[in-house]
């Protein structure tokens, strides 16, 4: 995995609370979704409530990649020693990250399938 969970900031305080992950290589981060997911006992359950599976963009290796909960638009600025924040935003109006029963996901998904509903049914 290129992409690396680094630490959740503020939670609970919706304008500042984020998901922060790291670039371990250099990658395209539409490769990869972030999740939050019920834990139990140390590990992910399949529950899944808040999703982002983000856009594609090449993230350099050393980059951060910040998940703000709250709303805003994509953007990115220069960090120290020539590396970058890409910052993104799952567009929620509460804080989501100061429960105890919860865990964040990274997958990394660089092929999948799609099909609508009505595509699926079988007659």
């Amino acid at each position: 995995m290129k992409l690396e969970l680094r630490s959740i900031i503020a939670p609970g305080d919706l304008n500042k609370e984020r998901l922060t992950l790291r670039a371990l290589a250099d990658l395209d981060v539409g490769d990869y979704l972030v999740a939050q997911s019920g834990y139990i006992d140390d590990s992910p359950t399949t529950t899944f409530y808040h999703t982002l599976w983000f856009p594609y963009k090449p993230i350099p290796k050393g980059d951060l990649v910040v998940v703000y909960t709250k709303m805003g638009t994509s953007s990115e600025r220069a960090l120290d020693r020539g590396k970058r924040a890409h910052f993104f935003y799952l567009d929620l109006q509460n804080p989501i990250w100061d429960g105890p029963d919860k865990g964040a996901l990274v997958l990394y998904a660089p092929t999948w399938q799609s099909k609508p509903v009505d595509d699926l049914k079988s007659s």
